[in-house]
């Protein structure tokens, strides 16, 4: 018999595509889980996962055996809460167009296993929100912030767009370039801004948010400006460091109510998340 906690550990890599972050999830090693996947592999006759650039890459019998035991594993890794009938807790949650939600899945993830009777709903209002991803300069009024990284901005182009090979790029690199608007960006907007005085072509296309606009990129739509760690695990955009006198950067975290279990959540998610 698989025992649950292999199989959560199996759940947990293959929803993250890494084992390190299946292992914050877990809160456990990363060999603690590299280990357990090894055997369990060795159990079933054939590898689970393929490694590649963006991460893990499942197997179809990975598939098949994560639809076949999500459900099972989750309902008994419940069960002791379950069994004294907590009442479930909802937990609202905002994330700004231009943060990226897959840096904050493990935290997700490891919340959902060590509170089950925790639920999750998402929310366009960040003032309403319990627990909001977002910049520093976005959080609303009254809530409290927890850092969690400073990234600087880069210049996102198409794998094979000319300027791909530069080193670095400076605004007037940029000023002829069609730039894909971020205006739910206060940053970014005004560095478009910035970019599109004089001979500039103006904003070739606008995003809706940073997933959107990292596609428009792709397509050749397009250059941007966006935080450089948009780049992670992708293939079809470069992203180039932008060369420019205020050194334009953006502080990242998690903004919360200021309740105990609002702040609460807030810490057990900056604690498990990679960016900080």
């Amino acid at each position: 018999m698989i025992e649950l906690t292999t199989l959560r550990y199996f759940a947990g890599a293959f929803e993250t595509g890494t084992f390190s972050q299946a292992a914050r999830a877990n809160e456990v090693s990363q060999p603690t889980v590299s280990a357990a996947i090894q055997k369990l592999e060795q159990r079933l006759g054939a590898p689970l996962f393929l490694r590649a650039k963006s991460g893990l890459q499942p197997t179809p019998l990975a598939i098949r055996l994560y639809h076949d035991t999500v459900e099972s594993v989750a309902h008994l890794s419940s069960l002791d809460q379950r069994l004294q009938t907590q009442a479930q807790q909802r937990v609202r949650i905002h994330c700004a167009p231009d943060v990226l939600l897959q840096s904050f899945a493990p935290g997700l993830n490891a919340l959902r296993w060590k509170s089950p009777d925790l639920t999750f709903a998402f929310t366009d209002d960040p003032l309403g929100s319990d627990l909001a991803f977002l910049s520093e300069a976005c959080v609303p009024t009254g809530h409290g912030f927890v850092l969690l990284t400073e990234e600087p901005f880069c210049v996102a182009l198409g794998r094979f767009h000319p300027l791909a090979r530069a080193a670095g790029l400076r605004l007037e690199d940029i000023v002829d370039q069609a730039l894909i608007h971020r205006p739910y960006c206060p940053d970014a907007d005004r560095l478009d801004a910035g970019a599109n005085n004089g001979a500039s072509p103006g904003p070739a296309a606008q995003a809706m948010n940073d997933a959107q606009l990292l596609d428009l990129v792709a397509a050749g739509l397009g250059i941007a400006l966006v935080p450089c760690s948009h780049g992670e695990g992708r293939e079809d955009i470069i992203l180039r460091p932008f060369v420019h006198p205020e050194k334009p950067s953006r502080r990242l975290g998690i903004s919360h109510r200021k309740s105990v279990f609002a702040s609460t959540l807030a810490k057990q998610l900056a604690d498990t998340n990679p960016l900080s």
